[in-house]
């Protein structure tokens, strides 16, 4: 099963792939703490950089599919976007929309209307140049029946898309969509050359890499298109290389196989590289938040006090230090602080037993509650399944534990909301709107959650849209409409002869042209 879950609606859930995670307790490690909103990364090097260096990356998310617009896995986007494929714009690597292939657009007064002018001298990396005609191509594909984008339900708001010439592309919309350049971002809406081979295996795109070559359950292979429209590549090869387990990719690093890794899975794996010179540890910040959900349409949690008094009773500063050593950081909503609409709402039903005995008691249940908790496992699923038992029961709750199988829990948690109770993983940007679906898995129902969604996507401006997404941040979470454990972090080590790579995960790509060796 892949990494990605769809409703009927087109909306996505993405649950982390199952990855090995350290102990309870972390061995205390020094890291090179950068701050959490830069955009790269650069390394203790000294000389000059090698423009023809090979730069190797270690990976745990081998992509299971070129197919841009059927890709279903982490590992997916993260080798093709920006680097082989680009978009009319992009989600930078602190979380901001920015032009790309679109050096600028136009929109109606009425926001239904957009006119995007295409950057000049772009070609494919056959040579074919770009025209508007590609762009509509790749459009109308996210939305065709063939997709299976994350994005396909958000940017089915397309109702027409029409090239006015060569360099201009007009997209009306069926309604004003404060997020529409958002969604473009995403790697379904990436241009490639239409019928350039089996889209399974071959794609083409305007990107500072070509496919040069993918060895199925080992490696991709990226060379510097020379042809690129923008700037070059700062190395000639990339190569991904992929691992079933954290183990095997550490030890390929330790042995110089590797030049860095995407994403550590454990503070624990991080003692093995602390102090050796040859390598740097960077934190950064990402979008992969750990969630404790509830049914709130069913018995007992379709009471707000029980839903309260789950979240006084669970101390998220220990969970996040038992799975983190205290990297990441505790969240009060379904906000990362790389959104435009975060804000710090940490205080509301922080950690307080008594407090949380007090509402189970308001709720009607003064000698405590029961319920399940279906949970997919993992080590760390299983780190804070065993944490929030042990939490709750201090406060009178017992949790019943169900791991569960992949399938299963889609079909009785996601598909049928079968359930009392779940812990899940949710990596999507921007995912706060679901809590405006009371049909989501959670089923949280709020009339006045559900407009100010809808008021934020037609809003007029992006200062509006953020003012009524920081009060549906505050509702849900005033509303106890989940229980939002922590962020977790971004961790990546790698050799001191590279820098330039990104340190934060925020967004589907881990773009590797800015890399350099020395």
């Amino acid at each position: 099963m892949t990494a990605h879950h769809r409703s009927s609606a087109g909306r996505l859930i993405t649950r982390r792939q199952l990855r090995p995670l350290g102990a309870l307790t972390a061995t205390a490690v020094v890291t090179m703490l950068l701050a959490a909103c830069g955009s790269s990364t650069g390394a203790r090097s000294t000389g000059r950089a090698d423009a023809n260096a090979t730069i190797t990356v270690g990976s745990l998310n081998e992509p299971t599919t070129l197919n841009v617009v059927k890709g279903g896995n982490t590992g997916h986007a993260q080798v093709l976007l920006r680097n082989v494929v680009e978009g009319l714009t992009v989600l930078t690597d602190d979380g901001k929309v920015e032009p790309l292939l679109a050096k600028s657009w136009d929109v109606s007064g009425d926001g239904t209307v957009y006119t995007f002018h295409l950057q000049s001298g772009v070609t494919f990396s056959d040579g074919t140049p770009l025209k508007a005609a590609d762009v509509v191509a790749t459009l109308n594909r996210v939305i065709s029946a063939e997709s299976t984008s994350a994005r396909k339900k958000n940017l089915s708001i397309m109702k027409t898309i029409e090239a006015l010439d060569d360099n201009t592309v007009k997209v009306s919309l069926s309604s004003r969509s404060q997020s529409f350049l958002f969604y473009l971002t995403a790697t379904g809406a990436a241009v490639t050359k239409p019928n350039a081979g089996n889209p399974e295996t071959t794609v083409i795109g305007t990107g500072p890499y070509t496919i040069a070559g993918w060895k199925q359950g080992d490696s991709i292979t990226l060379t510097r298109n020379d042809k690129y429209w923008g700037t070059k590549a700062s190395n000639k090869e990339v190569v991904y290389r992929f691992f079933k387990d954290a183990t095997a990719e550490n030890n390929a690093l330790l042995a110089g196989q590797l030049d860095l890794v995407t994403q550590v899975t454990s503070p624990d794996m991080l003692a093995q590289f602390d102090k050796r010179t040859e390598f740097s540890i960077v934190e950064g910040t990402s979008t992969t938040k750990e969630l404790f959900n509830f049914n709130d349409a069913v018995s007992p949690f379709n009471n707000v006090d029980v839903r309260h008094a789950i979240r006084q009773a669970t101390d998220r500063k220990a969970l996040l230090k038992a799975v983190w050593a205290d990297r990441g950081l505790v969240l009060g909503s379904m906000v990362p602080p790389t959104d435009p609409w975060y804000e710090d709402l940490t205080s509301v039903d922080d950690h307080n037993v008594d407090g949380a005995k007090q509402s189970l008691a308001k709720a009607g249940h003064p000698n405590g509650l029961s319920f399940t908790v279906d949970y997919v496992p993992s080590d760390a699923i299983n780190i804070v399944a065993q944490g929030l038992k042990s939490q709750l029961a201090q406060a009178g709750i017992t949790i019943t534990l169900n791991p569960v199988d992949d399938a299963t829990w889609t079909d009785k948690v996601y598909k049928n909301h079968n359930f009392q109770a779940t812990i899940m993983t949710h990596v999507n940007q921007r995912d706060l709107v679901w809590y405006g679906d009371p049909k989501f898995y959670w089923q949280y129902d709020n009339a006045q959650v559900q407009q100010w969604v809808k008021d934020s996507e037609t809003a007029t401006t992006a200062d509006e849209q953020t003012a009524l997404l920081k009060k549906v941040a505050r509702q849900i979470s005033e509303d106890a409409a989940s229980d939002w454990l922590f962020l977790d972090p971004a961790i990546k080590v790698a050799s001191t002869s590279v820098s330039g790579y990104q340190k934060n995960n925020t967004t589907d790509s881990f773009y590797v042209a800015s890399i350099s060796k020395h």
